[in-house]
């Protein structure tokens, strides 16, 4: 029997995981858009639908919850049923219900859909990565699932740029009494368009033959790798004529005991709580509550207290002038924005796109974990310095950094447990990370919200403080979980046999 990570390695990465690729990158790009786009479009709904900031903080909160609450679950099904087919199931439902919410007449029904499409889109929001993981041979996955983030800034960008275009047209086609279809809605449904692209192109392709080894489908798994060895290789080519007869990889699963629904779940998570498996989703779990708190939901307040810094005439600090605002102008004044008002958003996008091509010159020469730490480093150094700046430009360049680079850190650090758990705990250790991440992101909104006006100061070092504490664990802890590639030049880094399955 050959490993299934040699053979992949013989297949290269050909056709098949080029289609993979480009599918997972617009799926990507439309869940950007149901996450971080949402800002926009939520800034033109704000006099439609009567968004006002504690009804902004309601929005946001229930938007996470409902990924909190339905994460763990998402990684039981997709060890259960695959990663393609929950894939199609939950892009299908968010797809469906994120339409229904750009055609809601008011802020009630609205927040009621955008709860339902955050449960369905943290479907694709974890398996995108899984999947194209999967598909990628060792050596190259980090870099290949970086790659797949540009995606997040160029989603960012396009979705900016449509809504300068869009939102100062004051588009107001009126259909039944006092309803009409406005500029945010039409923007909200042009945000649809990667999923439904991203759907038919999954649709074409095969499930992971890791996952089919996984539940014991030694046939499908074979079918998966030849249609993936033809399209690479050409149709004269077979996995028996490159010497494949069988594939087998480290860490199969033990026969399944028939237990019920409950019961199962439980026993199927039960591995991740105990031993290294639970010391490596501890670690990366810890270090995205952090990451992602910072880059989500610090973020999700950068347009406003921007706003607030561009109003302010002399050359203060960011707690200078909030310390001159009091909570009730803590809002956007305007209803119909242009390219002057949405700016930021497009810097904000062009940041996450130019530090993740970065991200990928770096990964040339060092290992993740040293990538990291710099970017934590830089971000909590941004941060730091934001207690003393000024300039206006200088005080966006430093936002940007604290609310990029952790962002870019995060995707490293779920490749690096992606690497480390077996396939059949994978969905669920990167559904319960990026479900301890969404929390970190809700309370990091909330807190924000809560202390900014009581001390600003207090505020900005308590991310410091975190990223600095997220640091310390990559310095001086023992585990395996961000241990360092043993080399800086690429040609002598090697996989280890055990990391990746």
């Amino acid at each position: 029997m050959t490993d299934i990570d040699d053979v992949f390695a013989m297949l290269g990465f050909g056709r098949m995981q080029v289609f993979i690729f480009f599918s997972c990158a617009i799926i990507q790009m439309y869940v950007t858009n149901e996450q971080l786009g949402l800002t926009v479009i939520v800034a033109g709904a704000t006099c439609d639908l009567g968004i006002h900031d504690h009804r902004l903080s309601w929005l946001y909160a229930t938007i996470i919850s409902g990924q909190i609450v339905i994460s763990p679950y998402m990684g039981y099904k997709a060890d259960e049923i695959g990663r393609r087919r929950l894939l199609l199931i939950t892009l299908i439902l968010s797809l469906v219900f994120s339409l229904l919410s750009a055609l809601m007449p008011d802020f009630w029904s609205f927040l009621v859909m955008r709860f339902i499409v955050g449960i369905f889109v943290t479907g694709p929001s974890t398996l995108v990565v899984t999947y194209l993981s999967e598909f990628t041979k060792i050596s190259l996955r980090g870099s290949v699932i970086n790659y797949q983030s540009y995606f997040i800034g160029i989603s960012m960008v396009l979705t900016t740029c449509v809504a300068s275009v869009l939102l100062p047209l004051k588009l107001s086609h009126r259909i039944v009494n006092d309803y009409a279809l406005t500029s945010w809605r039409v923007l909200g449904l042009l945000s649809l368009l990667p999923g439904l692209v991203g759907l038919v192109t999954m649709w074409l392709l095969p499930e992971s033959p890791k996952y089919y080894l996984a539940v014991d489908r030694q046939e499908k798994a074979m079918e998966a790798l030849e249609r993936c060895c033809r399209l690479n290789k050409g149709k004269d080519v077979t996995l028996s004529s490159l010497g494949v007869e069988s594939v087998t990889q480290p860490r199969l699963p033990e026969k399944p005991v028939h237990r019920s629904v409950f019961a199962r779940q439980w026993y199927d998570v039960v591995p991740l709580l105990r031993g290294v498996y639970f010391r490596h989703l501890a670690l990366a779990s810890a270090a995205i509550f952090i990451l992602l708190g910072t880059g989500a939901g610090l973020a999700s307040w950068m347009l406003r207290v921007r706003h607030l810094t561009l109003m302010n005439k002399d050359s203060e600090t960011i707690c200078a002038v909030l310390d001159k605002f009091d909570e009730n102008k803590m809002t956007l004044p305007k209803c119909d924005l242009g390219m002057d008002d949405l700016k930021d958003s497009a810097f904000h996008g062009l940041a996450v796109l130019g530090f993740f091509i970065f991200t990928s010159i770096l990964l040339i020469w060092f290992g993740r974990r040293v990538i990291v730490f710099a970017y934590v480093l830089g971000a909590a150094l941004a941060g730091f310095l934001l207690n003393f700046a000024k300039d206006k430009t200088l005080i966006l360049i430093l936002f940007l950094v604290l609310i990029v680079t952790p962002l870019c850190s995060l995707r490293l650090t779920l490749t690096i447990l992606i690497d480390l758990i077996p396939t059949n705990l994978r969905g669920k250790a990167v559904s319960l990370s990026m479900m301890v991440g969404c929390l970190g992101g809700l309370i990091a909104s909330l807190f924000v919200g809560y202390t900014m006006k009581v001390s600003c100061y207090a505020t900005f070092n308590t991310f410091v403080l975190a990223l600095i504490r997220t640091m310390w664990h990559l310095l001086f802890h023992n585990s395996v979980i961000f241990s360092l590639e043993n080399s800086l030049i690429p040609s002598l880094r090697r996989p280890h046999r055990n990391a990746a399955i």
